[in-house]
């Protein structure tokens, strides 16, 4: 029986019966030194250390061996999880599980032998833990007991004198100050969340516990199929939305980004029920240590959560920081500014100084150009010119991942009927901010490019779509729409095919847009006063991917005081006058320079008004 002293297994069905009638006569003899509990993560749960000669014992995943450490440690903290009939469960608080991980029933051998293990009183203040293992018919108990020589507890048989190390119990008392918390994170509600189990990794350092540790500067970085983790919040919570973090280096990594994922409940931990699933819609935003949030809207409680990564994107491994369940409260430092110039965004660069993400706002342009012979000698926009979207915009392209490529009959995969029209519901779209590109496109001519989100796979396509207002159609203007497409384009405006071009831009080496992008005139006629949208279908046929693309109206009539480019003097033009200078609206601003000294002031307001009063 030495070799079997050790094994701890589950107890076999046919002995049940039997173990409950002795652990009753065994646990009724004397007042219980605890006060036991049936929920341990309730309210009120009376906490307690294990103590033998002096020591406290903790840790313990398994009942086999436990190590010890004084009293001061209060993360490694004791309940007890039962009722009189059915036997007292040990649960410690630091690592969320029961003595035995399956509480009494224990399940550590491969054989048909079978152990129990309960509370058993020895006096009036301490008691053993029990193992009964079932041999053959026979009922054999051990008893679990410190020993201070092997450091740890160890079993003792049957036969011989009851070992010195029987356990007494000491209630956590409340240390005055701040005590370490069980949470790891808090929603903006106060709702605690703490890591339970996830997915292992070969890179050191880099596995799911991170997921859960309220710190974007960690993160999970492995095997796509081991990107799974469960987290226990401190109450049961309906979940309005789940956050994924982008990692530390995702931007150096895009292809890392996930693909596919699923959000599931629990309030057993056992039974899971999908709370969002989202299928080929990659993590869209890359930037590092980014929150990307997911808005569900409520809906049942619950008290677990397991997240997964069903594919990861073109790469052996995937890679997250964090995944958060509910809004996160951010202590936010004062940002890094990068101010703008009259044609290119600025950014606002926030930092929380509690988990470690990042936000970036955009600064709009100036407007304030320099004009020099009707060109800005700041950004080249020219002086009768509105750009109407701006290449590398800030607000964002709706668009749809198609998984297709165009067939070699020049076939473009289904588009959703009305895709292109201005009243089409792109609520359920994704957003992606241009320029795109996929990492292919790196070591090729575009490489000094920049990108503000990457095209995920090859051999697909992405639909488009951007509304903006016109107040009214110029029809004495040239529209026209510039564009670095690599591969094939078709352009749409209010549902009108205007642009299908085929294969890449062609551009020099080391390119950037102001010498690369190539153009399109768009017919007036399909413009219309009010709401347009701009629709683009392009696909990537082989190699890197890039798109980027802008669009502008060209007043061609010079009309001294046309300030908004319509070919005729009227109060609209100062309108747009003053909307520049009280408030720096630059969208109906193309002339505003009247009087000729390089600015643009409150002379040139009084020289609209001569031009109107006939003066």
């Amino acid at each position: 029986m030495e070799n079997k002293k050790n094994k701890l297994i589950v107890l076999s069905p046919h002995i049940y019966p039997l173990m409950i009638i002795m652990l009753f006569f065994s646990i009724t003899a004397n007042a219980l030194p605890f006060v036991p509990t049936t929920d341990p993560t309730a309210s009120g749960t009376k906490w307690y250390h294990l103590k033998t000669e002096g020591l406290y014992v903790v840790g313990g995943q398994n009942s086999a061996t436990v190590s010890s450490t004084s009293s001061n440690n209060n993360d490694h903290q004791w309940c007890f999880v039962g009722t009189e009939s059915t036997g007292y469960k040990v649960y410690n608080k630091l690592y969320g599980k029961y003595l035995g991980d399956d509480g009494y029933m224990i399940s550590v051998g491969d054989d048909d032998e079978y152990m129990i293990v309960f509370y058993r009183p020895r006096t009036a203040d301490t008691f053993l833990l029990m193992h009964t293992l079932n041999d053959n018919g026979v009922n054999l108990n051990y008893y679990l007991y410190y020993d201070a020589e092997e450091d740890g507890l160890v079993t003792y048989g049957t036969t011989g004198n009851y070992p010195k190390g029987c356990f007494e119990v000491e209630e956590v008392t409340e240390v005055p100050g701040p005590q370490p918390s069980e949470w790891t994170r808090y929603d903006i509600n106060g709702v605690g969340y703490k890591y339970i189990d996830g997915g292992a990794s070969s890179i050191s350092n880099e596995s799911s516990n991170n997921l859960s540790d309220n710190d974007a500067s960690t993160k999970y970085c492995g095997s796509p199929s081991n990107l799974w983790v469960t987290i226990e919040a401190s109450e049961r919570v309906p979940v309005y939305q789940y956050s994924i973090v982008t990692a530390n280096d995702s931007r150096q990594y895009p292809t890392r980004a996930l693909r596919s994922w699923k959000l599931q409940g629990s309030n057993d931990n056992a039974n899971w029920v999908d709370i969002d699933v989202r299928n080929d819609s990659p993590l869209i935003p890359f930037t590092n240590q980014e929150e990307v949030v997911f808005y569900i809207g409520g809906g049942t409680t619950y008290r677990y959560f397991k997240f997964t990564c069903i594919a990861g994107a073109k790469s052996d491994l995937s890679q997250i920081s964090e995944i958060w369940i509910n809004g996160q409260q951010h202590y936010w430092g004062a940002p890094t500014v990068t101010q703008p110039t009259c044609g290119i965004n600025g950014t606002k660069v926030y930092y929380c100084n509690d988990c470690h993400v990042y936000k970036t706002e955009i600064i709009n342009p100036t407007g304030n150009h320099n004009y020099v012979n009707g060109v800005c000698s700041i950004c080249g926009k020219k002086e009768n010119e509105t750009i109407l979207l701006a290449n590398g915009q800030t607000n964002p392209y709706k668009n749809k991942f198609l998984h297709q490529y165009r067939n070699n009959n020049g076939t473009w995969p289904a588009a959703p009927d009305g895709w292109n029209t201005v009243d089409f519901n792109d609520n359920g779209w994704d957003e992606m901010t241009m320029p795109t590109a996929s990492v292919g496109h790196s070591g090729g001519p575009f490489t000094s490019l920049k990108y503000n989100s990457y095209w995920y796979g090859e051999y697909n396509s992405y639909l488009f779509r951007r509304t903006f207002n016109l107040d009214k159609v110029d029809a004495n203007a040239t529209y026209t729409f510039s564009c670095v497409h690599d591969d094939n384009m078709v352009v749409y405006v209010n549902g009108q095919e205007v642009i299908n071009a085929e294969g890449w831009t062609e551009t020099p080496n080391n390119c950037t847009w102001s010498n690369s992008y190539e153009t399109f005139s768009i017919p007036v006629s399909v413009f219309r006063a009010g709401k347009n949208v701009l629709a683009i279908y392009i696909q990537q046929n082989f190699g890197g991917a890039y798109f980027d693309c802008e669009l502008t109206k060209t007043s061609n009539v010079a009309v001294y005081g046309d300030v908004n480019g319509d070919g005729e003097v009227t109060a609209s033009d100062v309108t747009a006058l003053y909307d520049y200078l009280l408030n720096n609206e630059t969208a109906h601003l193309v002339n505003g320079d009247q009087t000729g000294d390089g600015n643009i002031t409150s002379a040139d307001v009084t020289a609209i008004y001569n031009i109107l009063l006939g003066n």
